[in-house]
């Protein structure tokens, strides 16, 4: 899910609040707006994997592995270190393809949100310029990437080991504060 909603700030001439104000307050606190953008999604569908052996005979290693049970442990039993139940999964014995299905595990979820707080100063008929205060993952959310899908490996398989990268608009990284100041003529 995404929103996204832009707010005129209730300050300066026309406003409910200091709709009076002299010139030089009504510049500098009227006319300021937010604009708010948040992503959040439940979780990141992934699918276990195997890579130790050949066993449908294809010249194909590894695969999508026998699932035996579900996999998914209750939300409150998830950690970093162990995210789905391995014991669930195992390499599929020789002559055939693995019987579990592709998207079975639920990752992690995202939760983002980012604001943009600007406002335009108008210098003349002509000249103008924008400022720009903008901020990345707010809340300071880690958003951590699927875990680790591969059951062959020991001790690997279900560990969460990094979060998403540098700040894109759609994923974010820590809290980033980003300033800008634009002169238009």
């Amino acid at each position: 899910m995404a929103f996204n909603t832009v707010l005129e700030l209730p300050f300066g001439k026309g406003r409910r609040y200091m709709s009076k104000a002299p010139g030089v307050v009504n510049q500098v606190l009227g006319g300021w707006k937010l604009v708010w953008v948040a992503y959040m999604q439940t979780d990141q569908y992934f699918s276990p994997t195997f890579s130790d052996s050949d066993p449908s005979n294809t010249n194909t290693f590894g695969g999508l592995p026998d699932r035996v049970c579900n996999g998914n442990l209750p939300s409150g039993q998830r950690t970093l270190e162990r995210w789905f139940d391995t014991s669930c999964f195992v390499s599929p014995p020789t002559g055939r393809f693995g019987n579990s299905g592709v998207n079975v595990l639920d990752g992690p979820g995202l939760h983002v949100h980012n604001a943009t707080l600007l406002k335009r100063f108008q210098i003349n008929e002509k000249l103008h310029f924008d400022y720009m205060a903008l901020v990345g993952n707010v809340f300071n959310h880690p958003n951590f990437l699927a875990p680790s899908n591969d059951i062959s490996v020991p001790g690997g398989a279900g560990v969460i080991s990094s979060t998403h990268g540098l700040y894109s608009g759609e994923r974010a990284g820590p809290r980033m504060v980003e300033m800008r100041v634009r002169l238009e003529f």
